[in-house]
């Protein structure tokens, strides 16, 4: 039974903890130690693991000295990523981390130059490319039947309260004490559906395409330091062009779809059931759907258990997938120079007594751009705020440009 390390039980560690429950219960996997910082409020929790033979530590080094570890778990927030990685990839460790990698494309680098040196892995938790529904389309795609990729969209709208900006120190935060966050939908909530789209157009290990622009417009309606709303092009280096509309100040769920226009054909998935339909332009169609649905958030870890112990050669998501994500929030941040602000269109409602800031209208906002594609200010949106592109090409360091620098430093 492959032994994992957890950095953390609290917050989504606690998903991860149910995760590992059910790979024991098949003999897949289980928890042998865990990090936990401050044992006070999961006593309870601290208690089960203990019962089961899970040794529990004070800090990472403490958990790596005493080893007897095939692998380490890093549920943590996003700037602790790239440190607590590197620390278990040079002890000698294998790593899987939760979404996004990092905030930033050089904390990406780093783990990834830690990963060369250890000749160990890192995986990262996306726990829908792992869903079967997401791997049948990448066969598809790639077998050719659907001809050349055009271009793909995901539209994505989650109301989100004050208690969703209070849950922790750096939700909707630039950065904290521990490095850059960037938090907001793109970077963190709505990630997956954005790496489903990179992933899908062929950004994984060995890829010959890549990004070549972003054109992004950042805004918020919170009073955050991030962004609560977003819209995202990315030009890859084969001309298809993706799109990522995605907000948290609005009143009304849209819940995640993708769009996909190749020669051949379309592709529509929606996350809500995990199916996709594609038809083919003679009218053919082929419904996928995910068996198991239940168990995507298990299926990264699970994944990683199959790579210690000889199955799998290598991560399903790895750096190489993971990283795309990482350079495109960067640039994103580059083009719109900053966060612009919408407060002046916002309003205060109610949502099962937890105050929801929102802009009147952002719905629509998010449903005409899905079908235009585009971005907010290109639809004659009035608060929106027209960016440029900016270039990926040698990009290794946020922020770079001057207006981000400005916004982010002063």
């Amino acid at each position: 039974m492959i032994r994992f390390g957890l950095v953390g039980i609290g917050g989504y560690g606690a998903v991860w903890v149910r995760s590992l429950k059910r790979l024991r219960e098949r003999d897949i996997a289980r928890i042998s130690a865990a990090v936990v910082r401050n044992p006070e409020p999961y006593q309870e929790q601290v208690s089960r693991l203990q019962e089961q033979g899970c040794a529990i530590y004070p800090d990472l080094e403490s958990m790596l000295a005493a080893g007897g570890l095939d692998l380490v778990g890093v549920p943590t927030g996003i700037a602790s990523h790239a440190p607590l990685a590197m620390q278990a990839l040079d002890a000698g460790y294998p790593v899987i981390v939760e979404k996004p990698l990092t905030a930033a494309i050089q904390d990406a680098r780093a783990i990834e130059a830690a990963e060369a040196r250890s000749g160990l892995w890192c995986a990262v938790a996306y726990q829908w490319l792992h869903s079967p529904t997401i791997q049948a389309l990448a066969d598809l795609l790639d077998e050719g039947s659907l001809g050349r990729l055009w271009a793909a969209r995901s539209v994505i709208g989650w109301p989100r309260g004050q208690a969703y900006y209070t849950r922790n120190a750096w939700a909707g935060q630039l950065r904290t004490f521990q490095g850059w966050v960037l938090d907001g939908p793109a970077t963190n909530a709505t990630a997956h559906y954005l790496t489903n789209m990179l992933y899908l157009a062929g950004l994984r290990a060995g890829a010959s395409v890549a990004i070549r622009t972003v054109r992004a417009e950042l805004y918020h309606a919170n009073a955050i330091p991030s962004y609560d709303t977003s819209c995202i092009e990315i030009e890859l280096s084969d001309g298809v062009l993706i799109h990522h509309y995605a907000s948290h100040a609005l009143r009304r769920s849209i819940e995640p779809q993708m769009y996909i226009v190749a020669e051949g054909g379309t592709i529509r998935w929606e996350a809500a059931t995990d199916t996709a339909t594609v038809t083919w332009n003679d009218g053919t169609r082929r419904i996928i759907e995910n068996p198991d649905m239940a168990w995507n958030q298990g299926r990264p870890l699970e994944q990683a258990s199959r790579i210690v112990a000889g199955h799998d050669p290598r991560p399903l998501c790895g750096l190489s997938e993971a990283i795309p994500q990482v350079l495109a929030i960067n640039l994103a941040f580059e083009s719109s120079g900053g966060v612009h602000s919408i407060r002046h269109l916002s309003q205060q409602a109610d949502i099962d007594g937890d105050p929801l800031v929102y802009v009147e209208g952002m719905e629509e906002v998010l449903e005409r751009a899905v079908a235009a594609g585009g971005l907010f200010s290109e639809l004659g949106v009035p608060w929106a705020v027209p960016t440029q592109p900016a270039i990926a090409k040698g990009y290794r360091q946020m922020p770079q440009g001057e207006a981000l620098r400005r916004f982010l430093l002063d």
